[in-house]
């Protein structure tokens, strides 16, 4: 709730001062552009007013019969005042004198007026001259006869401009503060509508960290905020997945550790008991069992270390075919055993060819190797037949490695690098494996910028199709 009340005093302290400032504004343009208009207005007034005077003092040669005549005055003020030029007026400018004689009567020029004599005493209106803020001087043939003063309409108290401006005042102050109401009803809205996916991200993050990983937070919006949902979302599925393999992967090493313990258990009780005897034949059953504990523990700590990035690289220049007939040499027991046909003709030309070079840590790619090979003398049939070819393409070292018959179903070739993952019922532990080879094959090829992946092989059993990147920097 903290962040609604922090968006809601920003929406609404911005439309407060938006209001405010914009309220001050028009209030200062509408006072000054009314005034400037009203005071033009009446020295315009001021101005025609001046030539009927004087028309009235040519006639009369005298104020004496205007003085305190109010009547005769407001007649003078009026549109249809007698000053002896209405005659030759055009259409245009008597209309002009009524509307400018309609403004006076509505702002009460009139009673703000004042005419004095020579001597500056009053004719008609206040009785000082000083009484006024404006005045002007009436000649006629040069010489002053009289002057004529006014009392800004804006200075005025309680004149119609002033009540008019006082009007418009209250008009806008009523406005501004609708504006404000709905400027703060608007704020309500807009700090609700964008804390309501906040509140669902925060919402869900705490679920997350109580363990819930299956949470997934609704997308409400189409900006950042639903990218970031979206990310959050990507991240609970993440967790929710590593959670399910962490599981699987505490359920598998059980029960692969379990199994071997519980032989070696059983068969030490009955020697124990006296139904075995501990002769040859037993104590090599013991120790293949511990061997193949020994075994899974080894490849564990190798994947373990890797995921950790505790597993080093010390990589140099190679030749990687030279490493893979090594190693298919040391197999040649093996193979020979099982009676397996090892086809390496095809690899034989790049023992020599200077491009079929990798920047790899020797070590690592030789278990790569053997890793495969062993996989090849475990699950492939007796009498059976094992290819293996390599060529350069594109800058990139191509390794195939091809086995007859048992195949593996295309639909489950992909989870043969998931780790304690057999194939049954032709692949399983029956062949002594412990399901983390490939795994670790995998962790080792990603670790030199490579690729592994898996095929159906034209001898009827699997491909193993490696690729590593040439080493461009490499000068023979």
């Amino acid at each position: 709730m903290k962040l609604f009340y922090k968006f809601f005093f920003v929406f609404f302290l911005t439309s407060f001062i938006a209001v405010s400032l914009m309220l001050v504004l028009i209030t200062i343009n509408l006072s000054t552009s009314f005034n400037d208009f009203v005071n033009e207005a009446e020295h315009k007034k001021i101005a025609d007013l001046k030539s009927r005077i004087i028309a009235y003092y040519q006639e009369n040669d005298s104020w004496d019969e205007l003085k305190g005549n109010e009547p005769l005055w407001k007649a003078m003020l009026g549109p249809k005042a007698k000053n002896g030029n209405n005659k030759s007026q055009s259409k245009d400018d008597i209309e002009a004198d009524d509307s400018l004689s309609a403004l006076s009567n509505l702002l009460q020029t009139q009673q703000r007026l004042s005419l004095y004599d020579v001597d500056k005493k009053v004719v008609i209106g206040k009785p000082l001259i000083t009484d006024n803020s404006y005045s002007e001087v009436i000649e006629l043939n040069g010489q002053t006869i009289g002057w004529i003063s006014l009392i800004p309409s804006e200075l005025a108290k309680g004149s119609p401009g002033s009540q008019f401006l006082a009007q418009q005042y209250k008009s806008y102050y009523v406005i501004a503060l609708i504006v404000i109401v709905l400027s703060l009803f608007t704020a309500w809205l807009f700090s609700r509508h964008l804390v309501a996916p906040i509140s669902s991200l925060i919402e869900g993050t705490y679920t997350l960290i109580r363990g819930n990983y299956r949470i997934r937070i609704e997308k409400k919006t189409n900006d950042e905020l639903a990218l970031l949902s979206e990310n959050v979302n990507v991240l609970a599925d993440t967790l929710d997945k590593n959670q399910h393999s962490r599981f699987k992967w505490m359920s598998d090493v059980t029960h692969e550790l379990k199994t071997p313990l519980t032989v070696l258990r059983g068969q030490l009780i009955g020697v124990q008991d006296g139904i075995f005897v501990a002769d040859e034949q037993r104590v090599q059953l013991f120790i293949d069992q511990i061997d193949s504990m020994s075994h899974i523990v080894n490849d564990l700590y190798q994947l373990s270390i890797t995921d950790v990035g505790g597993l080093t690289y010390k990589k140099e220049s190679l030749n990687p075919i030279q490493i893979l007939l090594q190693v298919a040499d040391s197999f040649t027991a093996q193979f020979s055993q099982k009676e397996l046909r090892v086809d390496c003709s095809q690899v034989a030309q790049l023992m020599a060819d200077k491009k079929c070079i990798v920047l790899a840590d020797k070590d690592r790619i030789r278990q790569l190797f053997v890793n495969l090979f062993e996989n090849c003398c475990r699950y492939t049939d007796a009498l059976g037949q094992i290819q293996i070819s390599a060529q350069i393409i594109a800058k990139q070292v191509h390794i195939q490695i091809q086995d007859s018959a048992p195949g593996v179903p295309v639909n489950i070739q992909d989870k043969l690098f998931e780790r304690f993952y057999r194939v049954e019922p032709s692949r399983n532990r029956g062949y002594g494996g412990s399901g983390l080879g490939l795994a670790l094959c995998k962790q080792i090829i990603e670790a030199h910028q490579g690729t592994i992946t898996t095929a159906e092989s034209s001898l009827g059993g699997l491909s193993i199709n490696i690729t590593l990147p040439e080493h461009r920097n490499y000068r023979p």
